[in-house]
């Protein structure tokens, strides 16, 4: 076993799932990000980065996903490991659909996908996650939200809202993730996340102990500095 000391962890990049309903600004977000960013582009809403100097886009083929989607993940895990400060998945609700999509297309029911096409694509999203993880750059997926049923351990049931992501599947990508916030606008137009679960609201922040910050300041300086 190779052991390393809790008192040596310094900083580490951080895995992020930021939601929010349409039209909140989860992608403009990215243009707040300090460093190099990557934006892979699944739903084209990143036309609101236009000028963003610091901004390089790819846009996934959202007819034939499922193949252009591994050759993305098997480029970037082989040519791209620590070249972008953070890369962004923009977004998963929608490459979960254009994923069953294009499995549909390739199948003998008339574009309508099989169940196995849901399980393939449940792995691959999670399984995704998973070798992002080790592109050494701040990992942020953006995600739809949605009001879900939930109920807790004592039988008591409530609306929450989550991330738009595949039921079967939900719990294992945000147990993923280091931090999950939900965008709010205020009144005022004021744009920020809330990072810490209410019963309305899944959120967490396993990177330092703020409950909240500004859309500006999601990452602070490139990298996470872990809590004293």
């Amino acid at each position: 076993m190779q052991i390393k000391k809790a008192t040596d962890i310094e900083q580490t990049k951080g895995t992020y799932l930021i939601y929010g309903a349409p039209g909140k600004g989860k992608t403009s977000t990215a243009k707040y990000f300090p460093g190099k960013t990557l934006i892979l582009d699944i739903d084209r809403t990143s036309k609101v980065l236009r000028g963003e100097k610091n901004v390089d886009i790819v846009y996934i083929d959202n007819e034939d996903t499922w193949n252009d989607w591994g050759n993305t993940l098997a480029d970037l895990t082989t040519n791209y490991v620590g070249v972008y400060d953070n890369v962004v998945v923009d977004n998963v609700s929608e490459l979960e659909r254009c994923i069953l999509s294009s499995l549909g297309a390739e199948g003998k029911n008339n574009g309508v996908p099989s169940q196995g096409d849901y399980q393939y694509m449940q792995f691959r999203m999670v399984n995704s996650l998973r070798y992002m993880k080790n592109l050494d750059s701040n990992l942020i997926w953006t995600a739809w939200e949605e009001i879900d049923l939930w109920t807790d351990s004592n039988g008591s049931s409530y609306n929450i809202a989550l991330p738009q992501i595949n039921r079967k599947i939900r719990n294992n990508i945000l147990g993923l993730c280091d931090v999950v916030g939900r965008l709010m606008v205020k009144e005022d137009d004021e744009r920020g996340f809330i990072l810490q679960a209410t019963d309305s609201t899944y959120a967490k922040n396993q990177l330092d102990n703020r409950s909240g910050c500004k859309q500006s300041e999601l990452i602070l300086d490139g990298t996470v500095r872990l809590p004293e």
